[in-house]
């Protein structure tokens, strides 16, 4: 999944549409005053003459300029329709940025100076779910043994490797399936494989550069999440915000 600006620029659109659409719906030759106030209830109310609106309220009052109603509808009824499309417009567009922000976040375990990242890798249609440490300082991505027994993938020898400590171990090639990080999954990954050695480390290996050079994205610490394509999501963000002030900010017609 990624947010293209040709994405962006549609809910720029719906944006803009949001705040004008009461205008674009009441554009009929034929128009009337409509006056909004709310009553002491909290109820919102609608009527067509300024004399209906109560002395108390009319400090408060919006007014709207609204197309003559249709046979059949009072003003009031046409405006509350008008109000209620909108908003429930509004909310349609919120769930969708809501939904593409979602889906431009993993949730990471940030901890003894290192983020663990989920990934998914399959090999001939198994899963194995494995927790990876982001290391931009790995060339290739390496994965523990361990981690991948049910999986019963084909490997090559990769030759020896060095670790930490100066020593170097055996290591296997493997070409998989793909492997699944966030929105992204990447097809034929090669990747290698090495048998674990010493005491646990509360990972199932080291995800690398091999990835990581291939994909933008920011850390936030704070919330512990992996933030992909950073200057789509905070556009995104941006827009979600503005829906917000959309629907908290009444629309006046002068």
């Amino acid at each position: 999944m990624r947010v293209n600006n040709s994405d962006l620029a549609g809910f720029r659109a719906v944006l803009m549409g949001m705040v004008l659409m009461l205008p674009a719906l009441l554009s009929s030759a034929v128009q009337a005053e409509i006056y909004k106030y709310v009553d002491e209830r909290g109820r919102q109310v609608f009527v067509d003459s300024l004399s209906r609106v109560p002395a108390q309220f009319r400090d408060q009052v919006e007014t709207r300029r609204q197309a003559l109603p249709g046979r059949g509808e009072a003003p009031e009824q046409t405006a509350a329709r008008a109000e209620r499309q909108r908003d429930t417009d509004l909310s349609r567009q919120r769930s969708k940025l809501e939904k593409l922000m979602r889906e431009s976040e993993t949730p990471v375990k940030v901890g003894n100076n290192r983020v663990v990242v989920p990934v998914t890798v399959v090999y001939g249609g198994r899963k194995a779910k494995t927790e990876m440490v982001l290391d931009t300082g790995a060339t290739n991505t390496v994965f523990h043994k361990s981690a991948l027994a049910g999986l019963n993938y084909a490997a090559q020898p990769g030759g020896r490797a060095r670790v930490a400590g100066g020593g170097s171990i055996n290591t296997e090639l493997v070409s998989f399936d793909r492997i699944e990080i966030g929105p992204y999954s990447p097809t034929n990954v090669r990747a290698m494989v090495i048998e674990h050695q010493g005491p646990a480390v509360g990972s199932d290996g080291l995800l690398g550069m091999d990835f990581l050079m291939n994909v933008r994205y920011r850390i936030d610490y704070e919330r512990q999440l992996i933030l992909w394509e950073p200057d789509r999501y905070q556009e995104l963000q941006t827009l979600l915000q503005g829906l917000d002030a959309s629907s908290a900010t009444p629309t006046l017609l002068q």
